[in-house]
């Protein structure tokens, strides 16, 4: 302890630029969350351009997925074996200029080639964020960062639909993608020109001390496996709304591009609170004095139990009632994934943190895929969202009770040995 306590005094320079590197995490996920959500937002100028159908479109976008399942484990081993600096700026250059090249696809096969890259290169984002927060932030506010970074996508997602739409209307939605990709390939000149120190050793004393592991010993480990399978139990949620949250819109209410821009922000205003609500939740019981074990299983239990009003939306008969219940349900999600992020920093030291959070991405982007896959497929053949809606409500429980059965005991030890 007083080895910790000397590093943290030596380490003051460096602990006040953890808040820099969070900045710089933030603003990579926002950015990189345009991409994402540009073609559900352009959905119907897209598809009326190229003639296409809703089948179409959800193999593009379950096709996108698995761009990402490809590359996921090399993008976690590539980001532990490099370091962030270097990663992080391979990973957002590569996926800005694989966005600029929509302005010249002519096709579903190009389209597909542009999108399949996309996911490969977008792969970075998550599990260079969380190793940022494990990298920088001591655990007592590693809850708090996690649950300003899972926000950060729903800034993102309140800002494309008020944009992009606009941006479309003006330029195009080539163009869109354009503009995007040269904001992506400015915060990599900014990243590289910065010039932080090396990250606190009162952060990483945890990483230095741990002996190395395996791929064999983390797929070995039953808290690898509780983290995959809760990834696969919820992420289908999130990947369901980004996708398809405009389309339910537009089917259900009749509603154009442009009409949609206000609910859906509204959505993703509440699936910020989410976030950044768990965060704050986690991180006050366990300086009340509970166990973090304990704390966290509270906080993911009652996000869990939130998320099965998901169906409701679907019989809300009223666009402002629909988009508050969906809205209920991405602020169970978020807040539901911060603490599911937090239990990940809290087991396995920084040095793993990027392989552990791909491979359980990897999990969710599997199961993800064929949702959108699904989905596409459901809804071509005159189905509804009502299974759909159903399943990606009553996951998170489920997920729950696998956490506290796989991952609650690694709370209170220390990573793979």
């Amino acid at each position: 302890m007083h080895d910790v306590a000397v590093a943290a005094d030596k380490d003051a320079p460096a602990m006040r630029w953890r808040w820099g590197i969070l900045a710089f995490a933030v603003a990579s996920v926002i950015i990189n969350g345009f991409d994402r959500q540009m073609v559900a937002m352009l959905k119907p100028d897209i598809l009326a351009d190229f003639g296409w159908d809703d089948a179409d479109y959800g193999r593009l976008a379950s096709l996108f997925q698995l761009g990402s399942v490809g590359t996921l484990l090399f993008a976690g081993w590539f980001l532990d074996r490099v370091g962030l600096k270097w990663g992080y700026a391979a990973g957002n250059g590569a996926w800005s200029l694989i966005t600029l090249g929509h302005v010249a696809v002519t096709g579903f096969g190009g389209f597909v080639a542009l999108r399949v890259a996309l996911g490969a290169s977008e792969s970075i984002q998550t599990p260079a964020a969380v190793k940022a927060v494990a990298s920088w932030f001591p655990p007592r506010e590693a809850s708090v960062a996690l649950g300003i970074v899972n926000a950060a996508p729903n800034v993102g997602a309140i800002i494309v639909p008020l944009a992009i739409p606009a941006m479309a209307l003006a330029v195009g939605w080539r163009m869109s993608f354009v503009i995007v990709g040269c904001v992506g390939l400015l915060w990599v000149l900014v990243w590289l020109a910065a010039r932080p120190p090396a990250p606190p050793r009162a952060v990483t004393l945890k990483t230095l001390e741990a002996p190395d592991a395996s791929w064999a010993d983390l797929l070995k480990d039953r808290r690898v496996h509780g983290f995959m399978l809760a990834k696969v139990l919820t992420d289908q949620t999130w990947w369901l709304m980004m996708f398809w949250l405009p389309d339910f819109f537009m089917r259900t209410f009749g509603l154009t591009s442009a009409e949609i821009a206000r609910p859906t922000a509204f959505v993703y205003v509440l699936a910020m609170a989410g976030a950044l609500s768990s965060g704050w939740l986690s991180a006050r019981i366990i300086a009340g004095g509970v166990p973090a074990a304990q704390a966290r299983m509270r906080v993911l239990t009652g996000y869990g139990a939130i998320a099965l009003i998901a169906p409701l939306a679907l019989f809300a008969g009223d666009l402002w009632l629909a988009a508050l219940l969906i809205g209920i349900v991405l602020f169970a999600h978020q807040g539901f994934s911060t603490n599911l992020f937090s239990c990940v920093v809290d087991v396995f030291p920084a040095k793993r943190v990027a392989s552990v959070v791909s491979m359980g991405a990897l999990a969710g982007n599997l199961w993800g895929a064929a949702v959108l896959e699904i989905t596409g497929r459901v809804l071509a053949g005159g189905g509804s969202y009502l299974p759909l809606f159903v399943a990606a409500g009553s996951g998170y429980l489920v997920a729950a009770l696998v956490i506290r059965w796989l991952m609650l005991g690694g709370l209170r030890e220390t990573a793979v040995a």
